[in-house]
């Protein structure tokens, strides 16, 4: 007998949809072997595949080969009115912490009945199920049969029917609807633990799951929501206007000729041999979620389903050949004919949730792009009024008329750019008539410009910085898919009426040639590569590609990204581009304060340095199951070097990385199944710290700096702490690190200088070491990696340097990798007490300039650098050949020098230009709260339970604050500077209004 259990169903995966099916014997004692052990299960599992179960009883029960959903046959019930069929097997409901609106990383899993039903004809009545007791009923709910082919009800427990579950229920009777009839049953499951976010309400089940109208993924969920909008809101209607009507036929040329059709080789056999292997196959997209661990794999295989996606890119390939390819129209016609009957027969249809309609506008793109260019066939075949119905279902086109006024408005937004957005588009241009078109064209257009806009807190969408959000965070692969989908009706609405207004265009472009700037060549830093650290993930160029043809800008952009061999779409841009007079811009030179990523990019020709943190607003990574694993040292202060055009090639692989050795980051060096995740009793891990101090700042844009008071989330090890900062200054970066503490008396505490895939030698002090494997705790005055990066390491200093073959695992599959790596770091010991550090990198150097460089630090007078104060209140380093001092200020403190005092935790960087003073502050507290977050805390004691998901700032707008540097001496500043100016004596208060995270840069004159 095997146990479905949450703990084993939540180790699996969240998202079991994924796992694999494995080949599956033909054979009927396969299945029936099956068959069997998932109805020995507690509860039981019914695939109703080969007898009816001895646990039903009920007139005009049969298996039947006419449909089917899982396997080949069904439950058949040729029912009389109101006829009953009785399950009798315990449900092993049990109750669970979840309660409407909990925080979405710790919902755990709800126990939830599960059951495909078909329907010939439909009625307006219900199929109703009700659980018990014997023949006492303690709960009950309705199924709605106002539809044809199949249908799925996932309904939970204790969150959807009426009446109170027990632990000691054991019967189900489903009750047939007063006309007499027949319905197919099909994959009945008595209980299954599903996450409480995954079933949506619909048209059989609109009273379900209320809360999915409000959580992040509402963009998805709610399109039962979306349906009542559109069918009760309109647009304004007001008769368009000629301009209006010239502008509509201008964007449908451009649709149809610049977006949708493409030149494709048409071959009707091969796509009559994928349509028909297609065909007669359940079609699924996140429906497998539901099936328990224990025979995940094995059922996959047994229901065989085609997957949404490999329907609805077929049907866009076809649309594609149809558009071009006039001799074969009827053919091609036939084959998107009969994809669209079986889908809609599988219950991709209005109305209709399929369980969970999660992340449908991944797997229905390709539908959405087709529908457009098949619309006359469908007229022909009578289908065109309900496909487009399910369009405008399928895509939540009521969206539009929704508002912006409730908690997760933004959620998700760069989902919709990405998938969903295209279809919304297709909806309106299939409208009836000019008129309504124009309309709704309006409306489109009003909706896109405000979910461009800029958003407060830590919501989805773009942020004034420039960076963009998914999952309340920084992560760049989403908004780079979001900007992909986006771009390309960005371009054919562009032009006209229809256009995004210039300031909603502004934020779009801020935010697409930011990504330029944070990527290195292209691919992003590891510290901003979200739950996938490949070292492969990157920018694109396509929504440069469409862009380009509208924004000289980011056409120059274009030009410099395009690739050693561009396609003949991206020559035909360049050749357009160079005709204006377009050329390629230089590579992104300077340094990017991003503090809405607690992120520093210092660029110099092609290479770029990115340091990265976290702070009480930005959660520190996401670890999903099966992703990022032991991603939890990502953002403690990584310095990442990304200077010979891939990550590759610049010193990261994932095969053997040490984990727990990140450059630039302190860390108690953890075995990797202690360092790995810990996922119990959540879906995901999204870690806030209590620490409010952690940004970058920059002066003239071309030089800057990053501090982070770390501190680490209690889950692990809450009494880990460090300050550390990090100053940029052209091709020489200094690190400090001031306070390191932490209780840990078993495990080593490092600062990792850095770890590099081994090429080649690692110089130390002129010697040049190639032993493989090599291991020695030195005191160097320099090294050198083997990719040309400068290490100088203050005097009294020990660094450990490895050279070996190492083994980790990785981040996804955990399997075990190898790779040789050189590694150096700086060990701290094991609970360290007020432990320091400091050094210095050169960028792309030499031997001969890193002994320079040691000589030098050796004499004051000639230092590159000198710390002039580093504890743990304030770390002050000057700069030499720019003239920049910067000072990392952790509390409020007393100066000596010119700058005084700082009343806030800030950055300050000021150099002389003449008789003047170049002064430059920033406060990186984006200030979304005020005080503590409360929740968070426990006994005066913060414990961090609640991830993002359920703050109560996530809305909340970057709150101005008053800051005030005292300098020695009597300043004055003219009425253009941003600044306040009082002089007292012989010195001078400036005061700065700061707010999100933004430099403020004045120039002063000496009085």
């Amino acid at each position: 007998m095997v146990e479905i259990t949450r703990r084993s169903l939540l180790a699996s995966g969240a998202a079991s949809a994924f796992l694999a099916g494995v080949p599956w014997a033909a054979d009927e004692a396969a299945a029936d072997d099956l068959e069997q052990r998932a109805m020995a299960m507690e509860p039981p599992v019914f695939l109703l595949e080969s007898a009816v179960p001895l646990h039903f009883s009920g007139e005009g029960l049969s298996i039947g080969d006419q449909v089917a959903v899982c396997g080949t046959r069904s439950l058949r019930w040729e029912h009389a009115s109101r006829a009953v069929i009785t399950v009798e097997a315990p449900l092993k409901w049990a109750a669970d912490p979840y309660r409407y609106g909990d925080d979405q990383a710790w919902q755990g899993l709800v126990d939830a009945f599960c059951v495909w039903v078909h329907n010939q004809e439909p009625v307006d009545d219900v199929l109703r199920f009700e659980f018990g007791r014997g023949e006492r009923t303690d709960l009950w709910f309705e199924f709605r049969l106002g539809f044809t082919g199949w249908r799925t009800a996932w309904v939970r427990y204790a969150y959807d029917m009426h009446g109170r579950p027990r632990e000691d229920m054991d019967t189900v009777r489903i009750i047939a609807p007063a006309r007499a009839g027949t319905l197919h049953l099909d994959q009945l499951m008595l209980n299954v633990p599903l996450r409480p976010d995954a079933p949506c309400r619909d048209h059989q089940l609109p009273g379900i799951a209320p809360e999915g109208d409000e959580y992040d993924n509402q963009h998805w969920q709610a399109l039962h929501r979306f349906d009542q909008l559109l069918s009760t809101k309109h647009p304004d209607r007001t008769p368009p206007t000629a301009q209006e009507l010239a502008d509509l036929r201008k964007l449908h040329t451009r649709y149809q000729d610049d977006y949708l059709a493409a030149p494709v080789k048409v071959d009707v056999p091969a796509l009559t041999r994928q349509t028909e292997a297609l065909l007669g196959h359940p079609v699924h997209s996140y429906q497998a979620q539901i099936y328990p661990v224990e025979i995940a794999a094995e059922l996959k295989a047994f229901v065989n389903p085609v997957t949404l996606r490999a329907c609805t890119d077929l049907m866009k390939a076809i649309a594609q050949a149809h558009h071009a390819g006039p001799q074969d129209r009827p053919a091609l016609a036939a084959l998107y004919l009969k994809i669209v009957g079986h889908l809609r027969e599988q219950g991709w249809t209005k109305g209709s949730c399929q369980g969970t309609i999660h992340h449908l506008g991944y797997d229905a793109r390709g539908y959405y792009d087709s529908v457009y260019l098949m619309a006359g066939a469908l007229r022909e075949a009578g289908l065109f009024e309900q496909v487009r119905a399910d369009l405008e279902w399928l895509t939540g086109l009521g969206r539009i008329f929704r508002g912006w006024g409730f908690r997760m408005a933004h959620g998700s937004t760069m989902d919709i750019f990405n998938t969903t957005f295209r279809g919304m588009l297709a909806a309106v241009l299939l409208r009836d008539g000019e008129a309504e078109q124009v309309a709704y064209l309006r409306a489109l257009r009003d909706w896109l410009d405000r979910a461009l806009l800029p958003t407060d807190g830590i919501q989805d969408g773009v942020k004034v910085d420039g960076t963009a959000f998914h999952h309340v965070g920084f992560f760049p692969d989403y908004v780079r898919d979001g900007f992909t989908g986006l771009a390309p009706l960005v371009y054919v609405m562009s032009g006209g009426v229809f256009a995004v207004s210039a300031e909603s265009y502004g934020w779009l472009k801020r935010a697409l040639l930011a990504q330029r700037v944070y990527a290195g060549r292209q691919q992003w830093p590891i510290s901003i590569s979200g739950r996938n650290p490949s070292g492969l993930t990157a920018l694109s160029i396509v929504p440069f590609q469409w862009l380009a043809r509208i924004d000289d800008e980011v056409g120059a952009a274009f030009l410099r990204l395009l690739p050693a061999v561009p396609t003949a779409e991206q020559k035909a841009i360049a050749d357009q581009l160079a005709a204006r007079g377009v050329k390629a811009e230089p590579a992104p030179n300077g340094t990017w304060v991003l503090n809405y990523a607690a992120l520093a990019v210092h660029r110099r020709g092609e290479w770029q340095v990115s340091v990265r943190g976290h702070n009480r607003y930005l959660w520190s990574t996401e670890i999903y199951v099966g992703a990022n694993w032991y991603g939890r040292y990502n953002t403690y202060g990584q310095i990442q070097v990304v200077h010979r055009g891939t990550n590759l090639d610049s010193g990261y692989a994932q095969p053997g990385w040490d984990w727990n050795r990140r450059p630039g980051t302190t860390t108690i060096h953890k075995p990797l199944e202690r360092l790995k995740g810990d996922l119990t009793g959540a879906i995901e891990e999204m870690l806030l710290t209590d620490a409010r101090f952690c940004g970058a700042h920059s002066i003239d844009e071309r030089n800057g700096m990053f501090a982070m008071d770390l501190h680490e989330h209690p889950k692990y090890d809450g009494s880990h702490r460090a300050r550390k900062s990090v100053f940029l200054f052209d091709d020489r970066i200094v690190a400090i690190g001031t306070g390191i503490t932490n209780a840990n008396a078993v495990d080593e505490t490092e600062t990792t200088l850095f770890q590099t895939r081994l090429t080649g030698p690692t110089v130390v002090d002129g010697q040049a070491i190639t032993a493989m494997p090599y291991q020695e705790r030195l005191r160097p005055r320099w090294l050198l990696d083997d990719k040309g990066i400068g290490y100088y390491v203050a005097p009294g200093q020990d660094v450990a340097l490895a050279r070996s073959t190492q083994n980790s695992r990785n981040n996804a599959t955990e399997e075990p990798t190898t790779g040789d790596f050189a590694t150096a770091w700086l060990p701290h010991g094991r609970a360290p007490a007020d432990a320091r550090y400091e050094y210095a990198m050169v960028v792309d150097t030499t031997a001969e300039r890193m002994a320079a460089f040691a000589e030098e630090m050796a004499d004051p007078g000639r230092a590159p650098y000198r710390v002039l104060r580093a504890d743990e209140r304030v770390h002050v380093v000057s700069d030499r050949a720019t003239g920049i001092t910067g000072y990392a200020v952790f509390e409020r403190v007393a100066l000596d020098g010119l700058v005084r005092e700082v009343d806030t935790p800030c950055l300050v960087l000021h150099r002389s230009e003449g008789e003047a003073l170049v002064l430059a502050v920033c406060d990186p507290d984006l200030r979304l709260y005020g005080g503590i977050d409360h929740d968070q805390y426990q006994g005066g004691r913060y414990v961090g339970h609640y991830s993002p998901w359920s703050r109560p700032w996530l809305a909340g707008p970057s709150h101005p604050h008053r800051l005030r540097v005292t300098l020695d001496g009597r300043w004055r500043a003219d009425g253009s500077q941003p600044c306040a100016v009082r002089v007292s004596g012989r010195r001078t208060v400036v005061e700065f209004e700061t707010v999100h995270g933004r430099p403020v840069q004045v120039r002063l004159t000496g009085s």
